[in-house]
């Protein structure tokens, strides 16, 4: 079976960390499409091709893409792209990095993206277009749902339960047996005792929602 060429679709901060990780893994990626960028300069040797004109020229059939889009605050931009080149017949795939550890009986998409120095203890399972970002620690039994960005250093203690949607930020802790609701957001350096809600936003040690 040929190939398929692989493009990173947006390469800012985060979609250079995922091309990194892809070469340190041994994959060759393509091309980079971001309309920000011009058209034949070199990031870590891979060109950029263009921006969505010239995905007119890509077929679904023969191609596959890389999200390099991060998450701030919430994941919906990062969504709106994987779902538009979804719906489009195309598919997303990811990568773990070569020093990521990941136990044993986990359950990882191929469409998730598994930085450096992350842990995935036994039994995690990891959905659609995720990322567990760099030095993130996720202990056994937790469920994370499709749409998801755990931060750099962020500490998920085992069986907790993250929703669809929802951002962790960076050295979050969320302790024992948590349940997350769908598009939460999780503030920098948050300690989270209790179960959120759906679509709440919660900062702080302890963790508590967000007045409006």
């Amino acid at each position: 079976m040929p190939t398929k060429s692989k493009y990173l679709i947006a390469c800012g901060g985060h979609g250079r960390v995922v091309l990194d990780a892809f070469i340190a893994g041994g994959k060759k990626v393509d091309g980079i499409v971001d309309a920000q960028l011009t058209i034949g300069n070199l990031i870590f040797g891979v060109p950029v091709v263009g921006n969505d004109d010239f995905m007119k020229t890509v077929s679904s059939e023969n191609s596959e893409l890389i999200n390099g889009l991060g998450a701030t605050k919430n994941t919906t931009a990062r969504q709106e792209i994987y779902n538009r080149w979804s719906n489009l017949g195309f598919r997303f795939i990811g990568m773990q990095h070569p020093s990521a550890t990941i136990g044993s009986e986990c359950q990882v998409s191929a469409s998730a993206q598994i930085m450096a120095g992350a842990v995935l203890q036994n039994r995690v399972q990891v959905g659609e277009n995720v990322v567990v970002n760099t030095r993130a620690s996720v202990d056994h039994d937790v469920s994370i749902g499709d749409h998801c960005v755990i931060s750099p250093g962020a500490v998920i203690s085992g069986s907790v339960k993250i929703g669809r949607g929802s951002f962790i930020g960076a050295g979050a802790v969320v302790i024992q047996g948590i349940e997350i609701g769908d598009n939460c957001v999780i503030g920098a350096g948050a300690v989270v005792r209790h179960n959120v809600k759906d679509s709440t936003v919660v900062v702080g040690n302890p963790a508590k929602q967000l007045d409006n």
